[in-house]
């Protein structure tokens, strides 16, 4: 049946982004920046049902938000995401509305934060946090000219945090994921994306992302991230 067949996608998005932190653990301070990110999306359909796999990295200068020649420090900020999901499409919904599906998505996140700072000499730290999370996720998907727009929210309810309050070099042990409920990790990650020609082999996409994260733990992380991407997207087998 048509409605069965299998379709595939392959999408690699490069582009700026702008990362606003506070992370006690390494600094009282407030930072904020803009760096660089790269993401690869593999996205498998068949009928009503999709798969999607994601990873992406980038990396950032950030400075405090305040005080900046006064505090005489840095951070060399990365985040690296891995991510996995899968979804259901609505029946019954008409075109002037637009696609709507639900599902879960699974998310492993990495912080990795050089934070440099003026003493009597110029000193170096390096801390992480690592997240891993479980998110119901929604997705609308509606015809805009000879495009496709397409909105996402994914919200965890599950999570699993390590966060040290050291140097992580000098670290005992590599990881220690503690469950942490929705009452001390709350997320939200969206997306609002733009396909331009999604009937043709080769296309380009544009990608507006946000994320907001809030970890209430004896040393807080407050988080807020957005990029804007451009990307190629190459089809594989049969087309929409």
């Amino acid at each position: 049946m048509p409605g069965d067949t299998l379709r595939q996608a392959i999408t690699l998005s490069i582009g700026p982004y702008n990362e606003n932190r506070r992370d006690a653990a390494d600094s009282p301070l407030a930072y904020a920046g803009t760096g660089f990110g790269e993401r690869l999306d593999y996205v498998r359909v068949r009928a009503n049902r999709r798969w999607y796999f994601s990873l992406d990295a980038g990396t950032a200068t950030v400075q405090p938000v305040q005080f900046a020649r006064q505090a005489g420090s840095e951070e060399g900020f990365g985040a690296y995401t891995l991510g996995a999901g899968t979804d259901w499409t609505l029946r019954g919904r008409s075109a002037h509305a637009g696609e709507f599906a639900l599902g879960v998505q699974f998310t492993g996140a990495l912080t990795v934060t050089r934070h440099l700072y003026q003493s009597q000499t110029l000193t170096e730290q390096t801390f992480d946090l690592a997240t891993l999370s479980l998110a119901p996720a929604g997705r609308w998907t509606r015809q805009l000219g000879d495009g496709v727009l397409t909105a996402s929210l994914a919200l965890p309810l599950i999570a699993w945090v390590d966060h040290p309050y050291a140097d992580v070099r000098y670290a005992n042990q590599f990881v220690d994921f503690r469950f942490t409920p929705v009452t001390k990790f709350r997320q939200a990650d969206g997306v609002l994306s733009y396909d331009f020609s999604p009937a043709t082999r080769y296309t380009f996409a544009m990608t507006y992302r946000v994320d907001a994260m809030e970890l209430d733990d004896s040393q807080p992380v407050r988080r807020f991230s957005q990029s804007l991407t451009f990307a190629l997207v190459r089809r594989l087998g049969p087309l929409p």
